[in-house]
């Protein structure tokens, strides 16, 4: 890859960067760095790419430009964060009176897709988000550079690490920022009180009552926070009552179905099999405590 495939470097900037390849191993089983490094402008300038294989990352340390992703503009500053799908077009610029500073890195690799499409859907679609550390993220990208002098194996592993890391805390804070926008009093009493009633015939219907919200509504509400929606929740929670009676009972399957609050056995056998790849009594004959003499 040259090294003016991802970033400028002309006399509108002054940058520091490291490239990098991946190995074979890296490209088929970590997330791996492209690119990394650090620019500042010493003139107003555009940067625009398409059909790039990465995903970009920046924050801006100082001065403010703008984003265009997807045709929409975003104003940013010192303190934004960028998180871009290089495959598509995208445009950063500094702004005109402004010699901003930025730290980035290219990044591809394993899940990276899975994972910013998570981060679009709870970021409203939009690319740039304000870091609740700027001093973390800045770290981050700064312990990457010091990893680009080391050309072997380890310092894959390592770099796929600290990515792993950079990612994980993006998504963390959209996910909380996204939950600021919920009630989180009341999504915290619907949890106990399913927790404490999950065996109840009816729940969903009877919480939705309580609360005055259709499925819909507090099930995506329910999802958006605690990531499963409230129906997935109440079963998930029979299922493991259903488990725990069968590890720690002599209760016959047939009771067990009734108790858990699953009550149907075909939903009960297809609970086991799909999760557990087994059935109930196999289940109980590898699991059971009384099992073990």
């Amino acid at each position: 890859m040259s090294e003016d495939a991802l970033f400028d470097t002309n006399d509108m900037t002054s940058s520091k960067r490291y490239l990098h390849t991946p190995s074979e191993f890296a490209r088929k089983k970590l997330m791996y760095v492209q690119e990394t490094g650090s620019l500042k402008s010493i003139k107003p300038h555009v940067s625009s790419r398409n059909n790039l294989e990465s995903y970009l990352f920046f924050i801006v340390t100082s001065g403010n430009g703008r984003v265009t992703y997807d045709g929409k503009n975003y104003d940013i500053k010192a303190g934004d964060c960028a998180f871009i799908d290089c495959r598509r077009m995208y445009e950063h610029c500094s702004g005109d009176d402004s010699q901003w500073e930025l730290k980035w890195v290219h990044m591809d690799g394993i899940l990276l897709a899975d994972y910013y499409s998570i981060f679009l859907g709870k970021n409203d679609g939009s690319p740039v988000f304000r870091a609740a550390d700027v001093k973390k993220y800045s770290a981050l990208i700064d312990e990457i550079m010091s990893n680009q002098n080391e050309k072997d194996i380890t310092s894959e592993y390592i770099c796929h690490s600290i990515l792993t890391t950079l990612v994980t805390t993006i998504l963390v804070e959209t996910i909380n920022e996204g939950n600021k926008k919920l009630n989180p009093d009341i999504l915290n009493n619907i949890r106990e009180s399913v927790n404490a009633r999950f065996k109840e015939e009816d729940l969903l219907e009877s919480v939705c009552s309580e609360y005055g919200m259709d499925e819909i509504t507090i099930n995506r509400q329910f999802k958006d926070k605690y990531g499963i929606d409230l129906c997935d929740y109440i079963l998930n929670r029979r299922f493991n009552c259903a488990k725990e009676l069968l590890r720690f009972s002599v209760k016959p399957v047939k009771e067990i179905v009734a108790e858990s609050g699953i009550m149907n056995a075909d939903l009960f056998r297809h609970l086991f099999i799909e999760n557990e790849g087994m059935t109930a009594e196999e289940y109980r004959r590898k699991w059971a405590q009384w099992n073990r003499g």
